[in-house]
């Protein structure tokens, strides 16, 4: 429960930034797209977790690793090509993958200690 409520308030914080401060951080016209893409994202994500078996963790970890990378390639392919200023749009998108994946793997190493 508490990676869903990190995952909202994540999301919640940078639609608020992308929202109010898209002026002042130059952002692109696409970033709020690209917040929701990686929220449903990590959704999926989360929900593939769910239903697998205890004893596939580690080898679901490393296929929704694949997922995300595979997935982000196809999004941002399909953003280049239909999107103007290439350059915001790239970095952009790459510093919201990796608040993602950074938010992804320190809930996966909390899922992985031992009590």
């Amino acid at each position: 429960m508490k990676k869903w409520v990190i995952l909202g308030v994540i999301t919640l914080l940078l639609l608020v930034v992308g929202h109010y401060f898209k002026a002042e951080l130059n952002l692109h016209e696409s970033f709020n797209i690209i917040v929701a893409f990686f929220a449903i994202q990590a959704i999926v994500l989360f929900r593939i977790d769910q239903w697998s078996p205890s004893e596939w963790k580690t080898q679901i970890a490393l296929v929704k690793i694949v997922i995300r990378l595979l997935s982000s390639l196809v999004f941002i392919l399909i953003l280049v090509y239909t999107q103007d200023n290439l350059t915001n749009l790239v970095i952009q998108f790459i510093v919201l993958y990796l608040i993602f994946m950074i938010f992804e793997i320190v809930e996966a190493l909390t899922n992985l200690r031992r009590n």
